[in-house]
C-alpha cells in the first residue's frame, strides 16, 4: 500500500526523533529514500540522505557518510535559496567529514585540501565563524603528525569567535587535552583532565572519550591505581560502540601493561569492526595495541589465543600508506613508539 505524504513525513519525523543511532533507524531511512527516488522527489531524497548521514556517522559507516554528503552538497548548492532553514544543520556535517576524511589514506592531500577549502568557503559565505574550520585543521595536523601546523591552527582556533556551529565546550576541551598529550605538556593537560573528569562540562561523547586518553600518561607517571579505576569506568561508556577503535586500542594497550588477560575481551569485542577496514586510522592503532597485548600475554606465560602476523603486515601497510600521503614518517615512528612499550 502506497504511503500518503502525511504518512511519509510522519515516518521520517519518527525516525529522526530517535536519539540513538542504530541499524534499524538506518534501514528505515533507506526505505524512505527508495520511495523518494522512485517518486523522483529530490527534496524528500535530500531529507532522507541527511538523516542517514546523521545515523551512519555514529555507526562508523564513514564511506556511506562520504557518499551521501557528496549528493546532498550538490543538491544544497543547486537549491540554496529554498534550503535556508537547513544551513546550520547541513554545515554541521562539514565537521564530521573533516574528522573522517583525514583517517582514510586513500584520500590524497589534494582532495583533502579541496574539501577544507570548500569547508572554509561555505562558512565564510554565510558569515559563520571559522573556529570549527581552524579546529579541524588543527585535528588534521595532529592526525598527520604535523606539529608546526597543529600549533598554527591551535592558535587560530583559540582566538576565533564561538558561534552556533562551534563544538560544545566539552568537545573543545577534549581536543585541547589531546593536543597537550601530543606535545607532552602534561602540566597544561592536568586542569582540563580535572574539569572533564568532574563532569562539570559534558556532552554525548564526553567524558566517554576522555578516560582512555589518560591511561598511558597516568601509567608513565606511576599513577596506575588511578588509571585502573578510570579504565574500568571509562570502558563502560564505549563497550557497545565497536567503531571506537582508537579508544579501545588505548584501553587494550594499558591493560597489556597492567592486566593483559583483561585486554582479551576488549580485543574480541572490537576486532570484527577493525577487520572490516572501514576506519584505517583506527585499524592501525587497534592492531598495534593487539600486537603489544600479544607480546605481554606471552611474557606473562599465557597463550594469547589470537595471531598477530596478519595484523602486523596490515599495520605496516597502513603506516606506509599514511606516510606516503602525508609526506612524512609519523606513522612509522608511531609503530616504533608502540612497539617499544
Amino acid at each position: 500500500m502506497k504511503m500518503t505524504a502525511d504518512q511519509y513525513w510522519d515516518r521520517w519525523e519518527e525516525l529522526m526523533g530517535r536519539e540513538e543511532a542504530s541499524y534499524e533507524k538506518w534501514n528505515g531511512l533507506e526505505d524512505l529514500l527508495s520511495i523518494a527516488q522512485k517518486e523522483k522527489d529530490l527534496y524528500k531524497e535530500f531529507c532522507c540522505r541527511f538523516g542517514i548521514m546523521r545515523t551512519v556517522n555514529y555507526l562508523g559507516e564513514y564511506e556511506e557518510l562520504f557518499d551521501h554528503f557528496e549528493w546532498c552538497n550538490g543538491f544544497f548548492l543547486d537549491n540554496e535559496e529554498s534550503l535556508q532553514d537547513w544551513v546550520e544543520s547541513f554545515f554541521w556535517i562539514y565537521k564530521w567529514m573533516a574528522e573522517h576524511l583525514v583517517k582514510m589514506p586513500g584520500i590524497d592531500t589534494e582532495l583533502l585540501d579541496a574539501f577544507f577549502s570548500d569547508f572554509q568557503e561555505a562558512y565564510e559565505r554565510y558569515g559563520y565563524s571559522l573556529r570549527p574550520f581552524y579546529q579541524h585543521q588543527h585535528k588534521r595536523a595532529l592526525k598527520t603528525g604535523n606539529a608546526e601546523e597543529a600549533e598554527e591552527y591551535y592558535q587560530k582556533w583559540m582566538t576565533a569567535e564561538r558561534d552556533s556551529l562551534s563544538d560544545c565546550e566539552a568537545c573543545e576541551y577534549q581536543t585541547q587535552l589531546e593536543y597537550f598529550y601530543f606535545t607532552g605538556e602534561k602540566e597544561k593537560a592536568r586542569p582540563i583532565e580535572m574539569l572533564l573528569l568532574s563532569k562539570e562540562v559534558t556532552c554525548g561523547e564526553i567524558p566517554h572519550l576522555t578516560y582512555s586518553k589518560l591511561l598511558l600518561s597516568y601509567h608513565e607517571d606511576g599513577r596506575v591505581e588511578e588509571a585502573s579505576r578510570y579504565q574500568s569506568e571509562g570502558y563502560f561508556f564505549i563497550y557497545d560502540k565497536p567503531h571506537f577503535l582508537v579508544e579501545a586500542s588505548e584501553h587494550i594497550t594499558f591493560l597489556a601493561l597492567t592486566e593483559p588477560v583483561r585486554g582479551i575481551k576488549i580485543l574480541e569485542r572490537h576486532i570484527e569492526y577493525a577487520d572490516s577496514g572501514k576506519d584505517p586510522y583506527g585499524m592501525f592503532y587497534f592492531y598495534m595495541s593487539a600486537i603489544v597485548l600479544h607480546r605481554k600475554l606471552v611474557e606473562a606465560g599465557h597463550r594469547p589465543g589470537f595471531a598477530i602476523d596478519v595484523m602486523s603486515e596490515i599495520a605496516e601497510e597502513i603506516a606506509g600508506d599514511f606516510d606516503e600521503r602525508n609526506g612524512n614518517d609519523f606513522f612509522s615512528l608511531e609503530m616504533k613508539r608502540i612497539y617499544s612499550l
